[in-house]
């Protein structure tokens, strides 16, 4: 008796849980409203709060973008937009890629760090590509173009074995006897599928190929690292410097997966590559920190943002009972949402995604729930 009160109970939740996704989808989005008041300045800057020198990222800015859409929020859009081009690329986008790191000393701000990050470049061309047919504007549509452009001259390079491939910066990560050091998070697959679809005469379905190998083949148990050394002799391989260890940028790889549609290249091969890790985590009853993808090993309590970001990817596994438990644990302490910028960007991205509040086509095209089903 006791266990059919327990599957009766959970069977409501459940039930409750569908309905208030769907209904949830085309309400106002409070969770970026919140993001907006504590980390997104008046000036459009994102700042992570509670770092040395208030630092901004091209990264941070790169996310604003994207989660402006997804609120339908152009005012907030051309504010961060305004503000990266202002002070991350010197004033023009499109003669230079953004830096990645900015910060105050004093209370001046200026460029710490001018590399950029190839990841925060193409969420910034992909948000305006997408801003440009959702918010019929031509001059993100050119914006995103060029970006697109400057990204595939400025940040891949042809490595012997495995292709066309993104190094995560223009430089620093390639080196003598053809090594190359790589980031399995900083490739989203669907945005290569959009910028295939949109500039088909550059070779991004070669970029979304190699992306794919890496991906797939640095996670052969399971589990993604956060870095990866390849050469053509070694394949995919570690050192001393660069290990196997997976924990704040391997995160993004399950959650980029999740966000792809059912019928997207390579969805299939990757839900069933990282059954491993969902089947940890269903053991444990948490997202872990740590990974090791030679052993498929994890270690530690992951923090809050971990667990959001695994929402939508426990959903495709139909991990419901584990879903309602994390759900539950994030609605009974919300502080992070107001004090830490990278667990608040994991959570935005994983619940958004859960309560599809937008979809990604096969061809990576965006659609806010806003522009179909809340019309």
């Amino acid at each position: 008796m006791k266990s059919f009160i327990n599957i009766f109970f959970t069977v409501i939740l459940l039930s409750s849980f569908n309905v208030n996704a769907q209904i949830e989808q085309c309400q106002p989005w409070n969770a970026w409203q919140t993001f907006k008041k504590h980390f997104i300045n008046q000036d459009g800057r994102v700042i992570d709060l509670g770092s040395e020198q208030n630092i901004t990222t091209s990264e941070g800015q790169s996310y604003a973008l994207f989660f402006a859409i997804i609120a339908n929020d152009k005012a907030t859009f051309d504010l961060v937009l305004d503000w990266t081009q202002e002070h991350l690329a010197e004033g023009d986008l499109s003669t230079r890629l953004p830096a990645w790191q900015w910060g105050e000393d004093n209370n001046v701000g200026s460029i710490l760090d001018s590399n950029p990050a190839s990841d925060s470049d193409l969420w910034i061309a992909y948000s305006l590509s997408q801003a440009a047919i959702l918010w019929d504007e031509r001059r993100y549509s050119i914006l995103a173009a060029v970006l697109a452009q400057r990204i595939m001259y400025e940040e891949t390079a042809y490595i012997s074995g495995l292709g066309l491939s993104l190094l995560p910066a223009p430089a620093g990560f390639e080196f003598d006897n053809g090594r190359f050091k790589l980031n399995p998070s900083y490739s989203p697959l669907f945005i290569y599928q959009q910028f295939k679809k949109l500039y088909p005469n550059s070779p991004w379905h070669q970029l979304h190929e190699s992306s794919a190998k890496l991906i797939l083949d640095s996670a052969k148990q399971g589990v993604s690292p956060d870095w990866v050394m390849y050469d053509a002799n070694n394949g995919f391989y570690y050192d001393n410097k660069t290990t196997d260890l997976g924990s704040y940028n391997a995160i993004r790889v399950y959650l980029w997966a999740s966000m792809m549609a059912n019928d997207a290249p390579y969805k299939e091969e990757l839900l069933a590559q990282f059954n491993p890790f969902i089947e940890t985590i269903n053991k444990r009853g948490y997202v872990p920190l740590n990974t090791f993808a030679k052993s498929g090993k994890s270690e530690k309590r992951g923090p809050v943002g971990f667990n959001a970001a695994l929402l939508p990817l426990l959903a495709s596994q139909n991990d419901n009972s584990l879903i309602m438990t994390i759900q539950q644990k994030l609605m009974v302490d919300k502080s992070f949402t107001q004090t830490r910028y990278y667990d608040s960007v994991l959570h935005l991205f994983g619940t958004s995604t859960l309560n599809n509040r937008f979809s990604i086509t096969a061809d990576g095209t965006l659609q806010p729930a806003w522009s179909t089903e809340c019309q």
